[in-house]
C-alpha cells in the first residue's frame, strides 16, 4: 500500500478505504503510480471509485471481506502499473 502512495488503509463493513497522501500539491499526483491507479480503476475493476473528503483523496473499494482480499486487490493494482 505504501508503494502505491497510500498513507492509511481502513477496512470496515466490507469496504476498503485507501487514503492518498494528504498534500494535494504533492508531485505524487503527477506520477506514473497515480496515473496507473486511475487507469486500473477505469479499466480493470468495477469495485472501486475515487472520493474527495476535504483535501484528502480516498480510493473506496466495495466488497472486500478480508485482509487477504485487500492484499490481492492491491497486488493486482500494483502489477498493472509496471
Amino acid at each position: 500500500a505504501v508503494e502505491l502512495g497510500f498513507e492509511k488503509l481502513l477496512l470496515k463493513d466490507e469496504t476498503l478505504k485507501c487514503f492518498f497522501v494528504g498534500n494535494p500539491e504533492s508531485k505524487y499526483f503527477q506520477s506514473k503510480t497515480f496515473s496507473g491507479i486511475l487507469k486500473y480503476i477505469q479499466t480493470q475493476t468495477n469495485k472501486a471509485r475515487l472520493k474527495q473528503s476535504g483535501k484528502n483523496g480516498i480510493l473506496i473499494v466495495e466488497k472486500i471481506k478480508s485482509m487477504g482480499e485487500v492484499w490481492k486487490f492491491l497486488k493486482k493494482m500494483e502489477e498493472s502499473i509496471d
